[in-house]
This record gives C-alpha cells, structure tokens and sequence, in this order.
C-alpha cells in the first residue's frame, strides 16, 4: 500500500474524531514507537443526542511495520449504538481492513469504571456468509491523584476467530505502563501479535504516548 493511501486512512481516521469532538466524546489517541514498527489507536463513543440512547461508536488503528514483508494493517470499526444502560451498549455498522473491505458488523460491550479503575469488554460477529468472532477486553488504570504525576497502566487483549475456515486469525496481547503529567500518558508499551491457525509472532517493544481529546 503507497504511503499516500495511509496518510488518506490516518485522515479519515482523524476526521470521524473531530466531527464528534462537538458531541463532548473524549477520544483517547495513542501512538507507539518501538523496534519493529510503529502503532497508532483510537477509540471513542459519544451521543447523537446527549439525552437520548442513541450514539456513535468508532475505533481504528494504523500498524506500519519496518520490515515491508510483513505489510501495513489499516482497521476501522463505526457503529451507530444504543445504551441499554449504563454499563451495556449494542450497535450495528460495519468493519473495514484491506482484506475484506468494508463487512456489516454488530456489537455487544460492557463498560465499568470505579474509581480509577475501568474494564471494557467488548464482542462483534460479521453479518455476513462468511462471518469472524472477535473478542476484545481492556483494563486501564489512570491515577487521579493531585499531583504532578499519577500512574498509568493498561492490558488490551483481542481473539479473532473465523467462523468458517481453519479458526483463528489473529490475537493480540499489548501492555502499557508510564505515568500521566497534565493530562498526557506515556511510558514503555509491549505489543505482541500473533496471525493464522499456526500462529505467526510478531512483538514490538518501545514507547508510547496518549491523550485523550
């Protein structure tokens, strides 16, 4: 894929962020840097209409390895969300990657935050003949003490699986941990991929940097 292509993704990308900035979603943007590529992330929801149930859901990350062989990843997922509560949300919208293009999606997560504490799980299954199963689950500390500099940690796990040939696709296992001064996390950040029923490994040691818009 030409570099122009990526920046027009990364643009996009950042585009559906700022037409719901005015909604007052926060939109957490992270990008990390380490020895065998680069990894750029957001994820973000917000209401259509703050007192009705109804809203908008996307995450997309961008993976531009050094090594060429291994080819550049480009996802994006958007939705069109109900809030059953506080805590569950469903959606209908559609993924895009390279592979597939663009395939009609649907949603179930769970979201819980206490105190500095949150959990995200999160499931989606294709609408179509050919549908995958992915499974994804995150928990992130974020300090909120009153001081300069307060701890930030975070797991993010993910399990692809198809559901109509050799299983799995892909899964994913990526660590953060650093500190947040003024609003901006960055620290050490660990990304391990694993690709196909044989399991291809990749892992990407270096540093990251995150805030939220």
């Amino acid at each position: 894929m030409k570099e122009t292509t990526i920046i027009k993704h990364l643009l996009a990308c950042l585009f559906f962020s700022m037409c719901y900035l005015h909604s007052r979603a926060q939109v957490p943007v992270e990008i990390t840097a380490g020895h065998s590529s680069y990894y750029y992330q957001h994820m973000f929801s917000g209401k259509i209409i703050a007192e009705k149930p109804f809203g908008f859901f996307n995450t997309s990350s961008i993976l531009l390895p050094y090594d060429k062989k291994r080819g550049i990843e480009v996802m994006s997922q958007s939705y069109l969300t109900y809030e059953i509560n506080k805590r569950w949300a469903t959606g209908l919208g559609s993924i895009y990657a390279p592979g597939n293009r663009f395939v009609p999606s649907a949603f179930v997560w769970f979201f819980n935050k206490k105190n500095d504490l949150s959990y995200l799980i999160f499931t989606r299954m294709d609408v179509w003949s050919k549908p995958s199963l992915e499974l994804f689950g995150s928990v992130e500390y974020q300090g909120s003490k009153n001081q300069d500099f307060n701890l930030y940690a975070r797991l993010q796990l993910q399990y692809i699986t198809s559901m109509h040939w050799n299983g799995h696709l892909k899964s994913v296992q990526y660590a953060r941990l650093g500190v947040d001064n003024k609003g901006i996390q960055y620290g050490l950040g660990i990304n391990f991929d694993q690709y196909g029923p044989n399991t291809k490994h990749y892992s990407n040691f270096g540093l990251f940097v995150r805030r939220v818009f």
